[in-house]
């Protein structure tokens, strides 16, 4: 049903659901019906072969043949020519009336009534086999009759059954039809309004219907995607802007060093020059890279960071010590102020890890010399607060609700290239894989300290 619309498929699954209701209804019909016909039958059959034991017990009947014969026949003149009754006297010899059918054959017998349905000739017949105990003698009786009536009645209830049903089904399926096509009448106004919208326009909205219905909760939840998608993609176009503009400065740097070097000879030394040069531009395009996989990874949800106890005050001073050599050189005093017992607390550790990089290799690159960096680790009620402090140039009020958007940099007059702006966004990722949030204060001139609280 790939290639059906909804409307059809519904009117097809409806009048589908509706022919096995009605057949399984035509079939419990059927087999309620015979049964009762049948157990008419038997209860027949039963009073027939009673009177029969009454007469014979009246009538003293007892080993003569003549006047057996005459109680069977006359039973079988009151049942109808169709019947046919078989008496076994004591001795084995068999009495009918009329002519025993083939294929009718004593089995069985006992005191307890037995039924069963014989076909024969083309028809079917319903058999009762019994003993019966007179005052004179014992029989073995054998009382049959035809299901001509049953099997009759049964052709007439099939033949009524054969006419409704597709009466019934083809009303029902118009119906199924019609019902379903108003329902979803306003589906299909949605689809088209839908279909015009376009990456160029994805600012157009759906027409709500206040009805209170399905169709109103679904026109506001495309509503809510469409706002996601025009966020999603207005996101996505800036991030490969700025991503193009990043990777562009590199490249043209790589391609000019190495056309410059092989424009004409040089000495052995130029050669190494320039591919220093080209060295540390294809390690910044990697890191660059590195960067951008991680946050297209953030952004598909794929980042796995699960979470164990760590004691934040080891990754702390860990980080501190990867930073000695740098902040030296830069005159830079760094130390870890850490909590007297180890804080434990439910991270990632690689992910920690790297935040913890992040924010004291910014706090480092840009505190000037004589400057200091603290990291640090406090209680926080029922947690610990990571923080980061620097007694840098600190971070315009106007700049800090963005200093976390990828690319952008506060800065960018910065002296030496200080990196594309992607740390804090990695870092901020990070944070949210936990649960929390980086959280900033600084001013202007009196450095900048950024936190991280972590839950127990």
């Amino acid at each position: 049903m790939g290639g059906l619309s909804i409307r059809l498929r519904l009117a097809i699954w409806y009048s589908a659901v509706l022919l096995i209701g009605l057949a399984l209804f035509g079939c419990a019909s059927w087999v309620a019906l015979r049964h009762r016909l049948i157990a008419d039958v038997d209860e027949r059959l039963t009073l027939q072969a009673d009177a029969l034991r009454v007469a014979l017990d009246d009538e003293g009947v007892s080993a003569d043949r003549r006047q057996v014969q005459e109680e069977v026949s006359e039973a079988a003149m009151q049942n109808g020519s169709g019947a046919s009754i078989q008496l076994r006297m004591e001795n084995g010899e068999v009495v009918s009336a009329p002519a025993a059918q083939p294929g009718f054959r004593f089995e069985g017998i006992s005191e307890v009534p037995a039924y069963r349905t014989i076909d024969a000739g083309g028809r079917s017949f319903r058999a009762l086999s019994r003993r019966i105990q007179c005052r004179a003698a014992l029989f073995d009786l054998l009382f049959i009759v035809p299901l001509d009536d049953v099997g009759a009645i049964m052709r007439d209830f099939r033949a009524l059954l054969m006419m409704m049903i597709p009466g019934v089904l083809a009303v029902a399926g118009l119906g199924g039809w019609f019902v379903s096509r108003r329902a979803l009448a306003p589906v299909d106004e949605i689809t088209g309004v839908a279909r015009s919208i376009t990456l160029q326009n994805l600012s157009r909205r759906l027409t709500v219907r206040h009805t209170g219905d399905e169709l109103q909760r679904m026109a506001e939840t495309w509503n809510e995607v469409l706002e996601r998608l025009e966020a999603a993609v207005e996101r996505t176009r800036r991030f490969t802007a700025d991503a193009s503009h990043e990777l562009r400065t590199p490249v043209a740097l790589i391609r000019s060093t190495a056309e410059l070097a092989l424009r004409r000879d040089r000495a052995p030394e130029d050669y190494r020059e320039a591919l220093r040069q080209i060295e540390a531009e294809a390690q910044w395009m990697g890191a660059l890279t590195n960067d951008l996989l991680s946050l297209a990874a953030a952004d598909a949800n794929s980042i796995e960071m699960p979470l164990e106890l760590v004691d934040v005050n080891r990754l702390a001073a860990e980080a501190v010590r990867e930073h000695l050599t740098l902040a030296g050189s830069k005159g830079i005093s760094i130390r870890a102020d850490l909590l007297a017992r180890p804080g434990a607390a439910p991270v990632n550790e690689n992910g920690i890890r790297r935040l913890l990089r992040i924010l004291t290799d910014n706090a480092v690159k840009f505190t000037q010399p004589g400057g200091s960096v603290v990291v640090s680790t406090s209680r926080n009620g029922g947690g610990l607060t990571l923080s980061v402090r620097d007694s840098g140039p600190g971070i315009p009020a106007e700049a800090i609700p963005h200093i976390f958007e990828r690319f952008y940099q506060a800065d960018p007059s910065h002296g030496e290239r200080s990196g594309a702006g992607l740390g804090l966004s990695i870092a901020q990722m990070i944070a949210k894989a936990h649960g929390s949030e980086i959280t900033v204060e600084s001013a202007p001139g009196r450095g900048s300290c950024f936190s991280l609280a972590l839950k127990n």
